[in-house]
């Protein structure tokens, strides 16, 4: 065990403590027994009460009534619960004695008191009659015991009472008695008809008591009153009758009964009344005493009011003073302990506190005795009696005797009867005192019980919670101690009580009782808890105490001789009692032996040789004897502690001593020990006086300029002569980017020493300058240093820069921090007014007007402004919200420009003629303000108006109005929890928040946000409140509107209107409910149905209202297919047929306002088998009258379907008749029988033919087993069948014959073609192999830089970001403006908040990453949606990213860690690729890698198009993919042509002629294309003009202008296939003049057929593309053919697919494009059977084979070689290594070091996948996501080409490519062996660089946020980071709750919770200090 320091052991538990309320400091254990409810009621379900009739057992589990009641001291306890009583042992472990089923059972309406209706002795039943049996479900139980009489006394819910022995609860006590006894005391429930028509639950209150050898029992029973009956087990006085009912004589209002309890000669009762007070009445036992013995032996009257009087029944309110102003009326909860009352108030606070009140009994019978003393002095001021005789009940001639309780009666009997007559009602209130307040650890938790004890005259409580904890507190101080915490379930704790109590009555074991599980634990835990006296003795627990001499805390009996003082402390002293030293020296010097004493405090120690000391600090520790000097003193040597031990920059550190008995730890104490040679890199900055200052004894060395432990040979230095700096004298206000002088003074420096100036600069780059020292006066110099402007140039308005002067290598002691600050005027001041606040604080920044830019005064060349007088005026943009209320409050948010340069510039808003206050911390410099709108006499609409104080007013341009708001108020109402109200009213949509306010009696309130707000009406969901009634109103903004009170009720019971709900298995079906509830409840009421398993919930609607008098609904709810289908149709199978027929079932249960937490159980639903349709082979024919059908079928009734819920078809048989059916309208149904309509016209078709039955639901669809004949005619099939196969036989032979004849015939002179074609293909492929043979050794292989652009158009930063983190160019969502909801804003910026919180956001990643449906792509756009929204903050996003890339590592390595990085499986894996994006941009894309790229990727371009290249097919003759290569013969010639550029219709030329080489196999749009990059080569891509938007002129001398298009009516056309227009078409020349000019617009041209006379179009389809296009497609319509037909012809698969005669209907008859390739070349028409293989042949020889031209590649590879090498070697060769490789290259070196990763290999494989295929292969491939330029398709695959090539470099593995390789992958086989050496050289140059700590890292990657700033919309990445939290929010708030981290889970979950329910319009948004970071 780690021991603290002595010193700073008490600070950490002060701060735990006070912390307490907000963390888990508090000590937790866990129970020491747990016992499943569950387990001990199944045991006792076997042993139950006999019932009269059979009244069913409740079809599934329901909510359940639970009570504990302590037996005796002897660790009994009996549970009584719904339907059970549980006797329980809790001796050692828990465990079941005795169990007992005590219901279902049945109550009667006419039960009298001689029947026997009971389940204990079932006599005689003859007066109670079946009908009026009302069968009780849930029989809920309360007990009473008498030990005395081995009595127990059960009262619940089917008779009032029931006598059992408590020896054995399952006998009864005296059968005889017991049946009659019951069945009288259930008349009081039966007489109210409330607990029959509403299911209402009443509660009971109990106490049992002995007075003068009878034996008493009180039952109170809410809203019933209380009665009072005498029980004896005498056999000659076997009597138990009614002896007092309180509502005979006194109405007491009661609302609650709270506890009964007697104590000494009374007996109390504490309940709340319906006034919201408690109140006590007490009643003299005596009196029921005397009754008894006068009972006999008095007439009937006397005896009517002794009973009547029933002793002094007197009542007192008691009330608890919480502060000197508040009161508390209503307790919660009351105890009897030790003679006191014990009341416990709830308090409205955060942290839910409850208030501890104490009244002791004497006080109450003290105050009842003055009372009655005033009464008999006739002092009635403050008496008030029941009744209205209050004049004669006092007499002054009453005697002291004759009022105090039992009188002994004389011979005048009405004496008594006056005595006995003072009932009072109420007396002054009695004030309890308030004990403790006590205040719960967590936020959430709510306390629901309480249990206090006494011990050692110190009272403590145990509070159980809902969140299952139980927390011990004690009650000394005005806030309760908590002294420990117990963690009991999950479930909340609904009581507690003492299950062992010592001999003394105190209690030794608890018991804690939830839903399902009863747990024990001791009440006290002292060691286990506390570690150290300081702990023990704080803890205040009576218990617990300090046993010394073991160095425990421990009870008083475990500890030895504890009744010494000397050796236990108990929690009742002050911890100053813990034994403690003090030591002298405190200070030692490392590295030597020093001598210590120490004298010894708080209790006195007993010291002998068997002490030992040890000293301990970190991971050191040694032992040492001690000197014993005498007692309370000792002395002992501390050995050499070595420097070493003290932690990098630090000269001291705190050593714990420790005084050992035994090995056991007795006291500690502390040292310090120091070094003074580490005070200079301790203090850096000021080493000399910090040198001289310390505690201890350091010593400073001139000569050598440093500090010493021991003293110097050039004498004693004092602090005075310490060389330092003071001040810096020149400007501390300077301007960015300007050299300065900067001018220091300095005390005490040798102007003969050489001194520099150290500037740590606002970049984080340090300088140094030579500095200049000059003597000004004795002991004064001036140090002068000069910076350049570079080191001044900020980017921030306002900068930082700090000095410092050093001595060699050595700083100068600074006496104060010697900074400037740097100001930019130009950043962050875009507004003048801005760049005026700017002014105020330094002078040289002005606005300047020429330039309209903020700047200083030297750069300002004209115009400049220094005062608001010369800016723009002020100008509103817009104003929130544009209305307001008349009544005033509103917040206007108003925001625009120059609105002044500072809060005080503003001097008054006004609207109309009303002021707006305006508030100070909402201003924002010349952009916004807010103020607060006051109330307007009028309605109406005007200007916001803004003064300001240099005489300028600012309108805005939207108006404000000010409206009447209107609410019309609804009756008084009754609601549950969560309903949806409607309020309705006029202009209820204006000002900002309307909240609803609930006010309950008491004054507390629940205010909740209303939503759906519109002119007329709005929406408000109510929230969660207790019943009764609440005072409503409306707050919008400062006003407020009263509403009439709502009536908060129970949820109603619900239960099914037939005894069973049966439904089908597949289909569902439909079920009646009968709910308990008015018409006003219904009204906002939403009611679902639910079935255990189903995924949805089903709604309900009423069918039937209730009546007043019944408050009874109707509804019927849809009731889902069966949940367990698939598991009960498996169990079905394995069971036998008969089995078959049994039905699973489900419970059911309604749900109010989707309340899932209080769910209503109706029963369960029966799920039978799902309807079928009978094997029908015929179906008669339909009622010629009405088309009425019947068809068989089998159970189709019982499922609350009826006849509209189904639909029947009748569908033809056969091939041809899909789709046709013939609808039969359902009107009966039957479990045998459907009956349908149909029309006779439609049933006519059908007739004799074979149809399928169809009959559908909304699940479920059921269809005949197979095809019926409906209405059968004569039988002629056979006829119809054998002539047509006689024909056929007869054809065939014929046919087969003709065929054999033909086939021989041809053979013969196919022959003879076949080998003359086999000679003309073998001279054809040898010209062809020579050919392309010599274009390898003859063609380019040129250097392309004269002829492309080397001017480099880079994306913007936002651009290549945005293409990059979401991996395309276009719907990029953080690159679009959403607007977004206030609300929404607000739930945003509130999730933002959270995802600024480390733990939080790594919690986030991680549980979304376990979601099942959060796949790979969800994955990477959130990896997208955290690079956007940390791009600012790139330091927060690094680190995240590393903690989870370490996790991901480690996870890794025990498995396969070669898999690292290679897949974006998971966000931190696609979030490396989006760093490696961002910081590699500037050092490597920008500086070193940019250029080569651009200029491959040109190279590229270029080549293609030196070539043909067929643009149907996507194949060029210059390629390096096979895929795209150009794979037949193409003769071509290269043309050059003057072209220039039109810019408008007057013919007027823009840009300049120039020669472009075109080839005369291009289409026109490729030579537009190739013309547009001629003439505008230096624009970006996006820039240039596009050849769908320019013509192409062709002009010639003396020939008019011909327009020259890719279709029209020249184009060779031949058949269905249409060849492009190519400049040999046209005949184009060399040196020929083009001109490009854009379309003319709407002009007229003749319209003639596109192709041929055959080619007709569709006249709709030309309008149709008339509406997208001016002209005609035989003008031109290029781009539209290309767009339609590219997806037949991308292929040449394809194009074959479309010859195929089979797909010419399917293709419209359409024309088909193509360019180069001809379609009928590749696929050539069906031919002649003898003539297939010459046409093979044939076609062999015009297109030969692919591989013929596979050197064509291997020309473009040689020709582009040296630009594919200069972005090789930028990539692996680069000049300098960027940072962000080398940080993150060290961190995978170091997470491989920590996981013992030693393999080489590995090492590699994770920075081949990190950077070079994560991040350079992206780039490679996609040149267009950096640069503005186009990439066709041709080029894209070239780049795929090089791309895999790279890639293949990387790999570590070496793989022999075979001639089956890909062709590919051979092109570059070489090359790739010696990227792979330049890829290890790679890897090594990084490893010799230095390493890149965290600190530079981050400025790095602040500078990159700053360089290259980018316009992405944080709020949508953030709003859909919301949406997946919100999606996935149930499962979120489940791993939260049970999260290991606090704040994830506390402060986590209650701000997600929050924000999830500011969404849904449940919470109002919360403050900045409730979002948690």
């Amino acid at each position: 065990m780690t021991l603290l320091p002595p010193l700073l052991l008490p600070l950490i538990l002060i701060a735990c403590g006070q912390l307490l309320t907000t963390t888990n400091c508090q000590p937790t254990r866990h129970v020491d027994d747990v016992f499943r409810i569950d387990d001990a009621i199944a045991a006792a379900s076997s042993t139950a009460d006999v019932t009269s009739f059979d009244c069913p057992v409740p079809k599934a589990e329901q909510s359940r009534f639970f009570r504990l009641d302590p037996v005796d001291t002897n660790a009994t306890v009996i549970l009584s619960m719904s339907n059970f009583l549980l006797e329980m042992d809790l001796t050692n472990e828990i465990k079941t004695v005795r169990g007992l089923r005590t219901g279902p059972q049945y109550n009667y309406t006419d039960c009298e008191q001689s029947s026997t209706c009971t389940a204990v002795s079932p006599s005689d039943t003859s007066n109670c009659k079946r009908e009026n049996a009302q069968c009780v479900e849930d029989n809920s139980n309360l007990i009473s015991t008498s030990h005395s009489l081995n009595l127990l006394v059960s009262c619940g819910s089917v008779r009032n009472c029931i006598f059992r022995k408590l020896s054995d609860i399952a006998e009864p006590y005296e059968a005889n008695r017991t049946a009659a006894y019951a069945c009288e005391n259930s008349r009081i429930l039966i007489e109210n008809k409330q607990w029959v028509e509403s299911g209402r639950k009443y509660e009971y209150m109990h106490e049992m008591y002995n007075r003068s050898g009878s034996h008493f029992l009180m039952i109170a029973i809410d809203g019933m009153g209380m009665r009072t009956y005498q029980v004896s087990n005498s056999d000659n006085n076997s009597k138990y009758e009614p002896i007092d009912d309180t509502n005979s004589y006194v109405q007491l209002n009661v609302k609650k009964y709270l506890n009964i309890f007697s104590h000494g000669d009374f007996v109390y009762t504490v309940f709340n009344d319906k006034s919201n007070s408690t109140k006590l009445f007490r009643i003299c036992m005596s009196s029921f005493d005397d009754y008894k013995k006068y009972r006999d032996s008095s007439n009937d009257e006397e005896l009517d009011i002794l009973k009547s009087g029933m002793g002094s029944f007197n009542t007192v309110t008691i009330q608890c003073p919480l502060d000197d102003e508040n009161l508390l009326k209503q307790a919660s909860n009351i105890e009897f302990l030790d003679g006191n009352l014990i009341l416990y108030y709830e308090l409205v606070s955060v942290t839910h506190e409850i208030a501890v009140c104490k009244i002791s009994i004497a006080d109450i019978n003290s105050a009842i005795r003055r009372a009655r003393q005033d009464c008999s002095e006739e002092n009635l001021t403050n008496i008030e009696f029941y009744g209205d005789d209050t004049g004669q009940r006092c007499r002054s001639s009453l005697s002291p005797e004759w009022v105090a309780c039992g009188p002994q009666l004389t011979s005048i009997f009405h004496k008594f009867a006056f005595v006995a007559g003072f009932p009072f009602k109420n007396l002054d209130a009695l004030h309890a005192k308030m004990q403790s307040k006590i205040r719960l650890p967590n936020i959430g938790e709510r306390a629901v019980s309480f249990q206090t004890f006494i011990f050692k005259s110190t009272f403590y409580t145990f509070v159980g919670t809902t969140s299952g904890n139980a927390y011990k507190f004690v009650m000394k101080d005005a806030t309760a101690k908590l002294a420990e915490k117990v963690i009991v379930s999950k479930l909340p704790i609904l009581q507690i009580r003492s299950g062992l109590s010592n001999s003394e009555g105190e209690a030794e074991k608890i018991v804690a009782l939830t839903e399902k599980e009863l747990s024990t634990f001791k009440a006290e835990s002292c060691e286990s808890l506390y570690d150290d006296c300081h702990a023990c003795l704080t803890s205040q627990d009576p218990f617990c105490g300090w046993c010394i001499y073991q160095a425990r805390c421990t009870t008083v009996g475990s500890c030895e001789e504890s009744q010494n003082p000397k050796r236990w402390i108990p929690t009742s002293h002050n911890s100053t009692r813990c034994p403690s030293f003090d030591v002298n020296p405190q200070y030692v010097v490392t590295n030597s032996f020093k001598d210590v004493n120490a004298s010894f405090t708080g209790v006195e120690l007993t010291l002998n040789g068997s002490f030992t000391m040890s000293v301990s600090l970190a991971n050191f520790s040694k032992e040492f004897n001690i000197t014993i000097l005498r007692q309370n003193k000792i002395t002992f040597q501390i050995p050499p502690l070595s420097s070493d031990l003290l932690e990098s920059g630090t000269d001291h550190a705190t050593a714990s001593l420790i005084l050992n008995l035994n090995g056991r730890p007795i006291s500690k104490s502390s040292f310090t020990f120091f070094d003074c040679t580490r005070i200079r890199q301790t203090y850096r900055t000021k080493p000399c006086s910090s040198c001289l200052t310390q505690k201890w004894s350091c010593y400073w060395c001139a000569r050598e300029n440093s500090c010493l432990n021991q003293r110097c040979s050039g004498g004693k230095f004092s602090i005075n002569q310490c060389p330092k700096t003071t001040k810096v004298l020149s400007s501390t206000s300077i301007l960015s980017g300007e050299d300065e002088m900067f001018q220091i003074n300095a005390k005490n420096l040798d102007p003969a020493q050489s001194y520099s100036c150290e500037i740590d600069s606002c970049t984080g780059r340090k300088y140094t300058a030579k500095g200049q020292v000059v003597a000004t006066s004795p002991g004064n110099v001036l140090v002068t240093c000069n910076a350049t402007a570079d080191q001044l140039a900020c980017k921030a308005r306002e900068s930082t820069v700090k000095i410092l002067v050093v001595m060699g290598d050595k700083i100068v002691d600074q006496e104060h921090i010697l900074s400037v600050t740097v100001y930019n005027c130009a950043i962050d001041s875009p507004l003048c007014g801005q760049c005026i606040s700017l002014h105020h604080e330094f002078d040289a920044c002005i606005w300047c007007n020429s330039t309209s830019s903020c700047s200083s005064r030297t750069l300002c060349p004209s115009s400049p402004v220094d005062g608001m007088g010369g800016c723009e005026l002020p100008r509103i943009t817009s104003i929130s919200p544009t209305s307001a209320p008349t009544d005033g409050g509103t917040i206007i948010t108003i925001e625009g420009t120059n609105i002044g340069s500072s809060y005080d510039d503003i001097s008054k808003i006004m609207v109309d003629n009303s002021n707006c206050i305006k508030i100070n911390n909402t201003y924002t410099i010349a952009k916004r303000i807010q103020c607060i709108m006051q109330n307007s006499d009028l309605e109406v609409t005007s200007q916001v108006n803004v003064w300001t104080t240099y005489n300028v007013q600012a309108k805005s341009i939207e108006t404000f109005s000010f409206k009447a708001v209107k609410i019309v108020p609804f009756p008084l109402t009754e609601v549950i929890n969560d309903s949806v109200i409607k309020v309705v009213g006029t202009n209820l949509d204006t000002g900002n928040s309307l909240e609803l306010i609930l006010e309950s009696d008491d004054g507390k309130q629940e205010i909740t946000t209303c939503n759906d707000r519109k002119s007329e009406a709005f929406n408000c969901t109510l929230p969660n409140m207790p019943k009764g009634m609440y005072m409503a109103k409306i707050k919008l903004d400062g006003y407020s509107f009263g509403l009439q009170n709502f009536t908060y009720e129970d949820k109603p019971e619900a239960t099914a209107e037939n005894d069973e709900i049966v439904a089908f298995q597949s289909g569902g079906g439909k079920g009646r409910f009968i709910v308990n509830a008015t018409v006003a409840l219904l009204k906002w009421m939403i009611i679902e149905l639910h079935v255990e398993g189903a995924p949805k919930r089903k709604g309900c609607y009423v069918v039937q209202t209730p009546t007043r008098t019944t408050r009874k609904a109707v509804i019927e709810c849809e009731i889902p297919p069966n949940p367990n289908k698939m598991e009960h149709d498996k169990s079905m199978k394995n069971q036998t047929l008969p089995s078959r027929r049994k039905r699973s079932t489900v419970g059911a249960y309604l749900i109010y306002n989707n309340d899932d937490g209080d769910k209503k159980y109706v029963g369960t639903v029966q799920y039978q088998s799902d309807p079928t349709f009978g094997i029908i082979d015929e179906l008669p024919c339909a009622n010629t009258e009405n088309g009425t059908l019947y068809i068989p079928a089998t159970k189709f009734g019982r499922t609350g379907l009826d006849a509209t819920d189904y639909t029947v078809y009748f569908s033809p048989a056969g091939e041809g008749n899909e789709g046709k059916k013939v609808q039969c309208k359902v009107n009966f149904i039957d479990p045998e029988t459907l009956s349908c309509r149909v029309r006779r016209t439609e049933l006519n078709s059908l007739q004799n033919t074979k149809i399928k039955i169809t009959a559908q639901t909304r699940y479920l669809t059921i269809e005949t087993p197979s095809e019926v004949t409906y209405c059968p005619g004569p039988n002629l099939t056979w006829v119809y069948a054998v002539i047509p196969v006689l024909l056929i036989m007869i054809g065939c032979i014929f046919w087969v014959l003709y065929k054999l004849r033909l086939k021989s015939r041809n053979q013969r002179s196919e022959r003879k073609m076949l080998m003359s074609k086999l000679d003309d293909l073998e001279n054809a492929t040898r010209e062809t192999a020579r050919n392309e043979y010599f274009q390898l050794q003859t063609g380019y292989m040129e250097d392309f830089t004269q002829n492309i652009s080397h001017k480099i158009n880079y994306r913007s930063p936002t651009k290549y970001f945005a293409q990059t983190f979401f991996n395309k160019t276009e719907n990029i969502p953080v690159l679009s403006n959403n607007k977004i909801g206030d609300d929404e804003l607000k739930q945003i910026e509130s999730f933002e908040n959270l995802l600024k919180n480390e733990e939080f956001l790594l919690f986030f990643i991680t549980t979304l990453e376990e979601q099942k449906n959060f796949n790979v792509l969800q994955k990477g756009e959130l990896a997208s949606l955290l690079a956007v929204t940390f791009y600012e903050d790139l330091p927060y996003f690094t680190k995240v990213m590393l903690k989870l890339l370490a996790d991901l590592i480690k996870a890794q390595a025990s498995k396969n860690p070669k898999l690292l990085l290679r897949r974006s499986a998971s966000v931190v894996e696609k979030m490396v690729s989006h760093w490696m994006s961002i910081t590699m941009y500037d050092e490597y894309i920008y500086e070193q890698s940019g250029t080569p790229l651009f200029l491959l990727t040109k190279a590229i371009h270029y080549l293609v198009n030196l070539a043909p290249w067929d643009v149907t097919a996507d194949k060029a003759m210059n390629s390096l993919n096979e895929m795209t290569l150009l794979g037949n013969k193409a003769s071509y010639n290269t043309i050059d042509i003057n072209a220039s550029v039109q810019g408008s219709e007057t013919g007027e030329t823009t840009v300049k002629p120039k020669l472009i080489k075109v080839i005369d196999l291009d289409t026109i749009t490729q030579a537009k294309e190739k013309i547009i990059d001629g003439l505008f080569s230096d624009l970006p891509y996006s820039e240039q003009p596009k050849p769908k938007d320019l013509e192409l002129v062709l002009f010639r001398p003396e020939s008019e202008p011909k327009v020259l298009n890719d279709i029209d009516t020249t184009s060779e056309a031949n058949g269905v296939y249409v060849k492009i227009n190519t400049i040999e078409h046209f005949k184009v020349l060399n040196n020929d003049t083009v001109l490009l000019r854009p379309y003319a617009i709407n002009t007229e041209k003749s319209r003639r057929p596109l192709l041929n006379s055959d080619r007709k179009y569709d006249s709709t389809e030309r309008k149709q593309r008339g509406k997208h296009r001016h002209r005609d497609p035989e003008e031109g319509g290029y781009e539209e053919f290309i767009i339609r037909e590219k997806s037949f012809i991308h292929s040449m698969e394809a194009l074959r697919n479309i010859l195929n005669e089979e797909n010419e209907p399917l293709m419209g008859r359409k024309k088909k494009l193509y360019h180069l390739i001809s379609p009928k070349e590749l696929a050539p028409e069906e031919v002649a059977e003898g003539r297939k293989h010459a046409e093979m042949i044939q076609k062999l020889i015009k297109t030969p084979l692919q591989e013929m031209f596979l050197t064509r590649m291997v020309k473009a590879k040689s020709t582009i070689h040296v630009y594919v090498n200069n972005v090789m070697k930028s990539i692996l060769k680069p000049e300098k290594i960027p940072k962000g490789v080398c940080y993150f290259f060290g961190f995978l070196d170091g997470e491989a070091a920590k996981n013992k990763i030693t393999d080489p290999e590995i090492l590699h494989i994770w920075k081949t996948n990190s950077l070079l295929l994560r991040y350079w292969v992206n780039i490679l491939k996609n040149p267009e996501f950096v640069f503005d330029i186009q990439k066709t398709t041709i080029v894209d695959s070239c780049l795929n080409v090089i791309t895999q090539a790279f890639m293949d470099g990387c790999t570590v593995t070496n793989v022999k490519l075979s001639k089956d390789a890909p062709s590919n992958k051979l092109l570059y086989a070489k090359d790739v062996m010696e990227y792979k050496i330049w890829v290890k050289e790679f890897y090594s140059n990084v490893s010799s660089q230095d390493s890149v700590n965290k600190e530079e890292m981050d400025n790095f990657l602040l500078g990159l946020s700053k360089k290259f700033k980018v316009e992405f919309n944080r709020t949508a990445a953030l709003q859909q980071m919301l949406g997946l939290l919100k999606k996935y929010s149930k499962e979120i708030l489940a791993i939260m709750k049970v999260n290991e981290n606090i704040y994830i889970r506390n402060e986590a979950y209650y701000n997600i919770e929050n924000i999830l329910k500011l969404g849904n319009g449940e919470v109002s948004f919360p403050s900045p200090q409730e979002i948690s970071v």
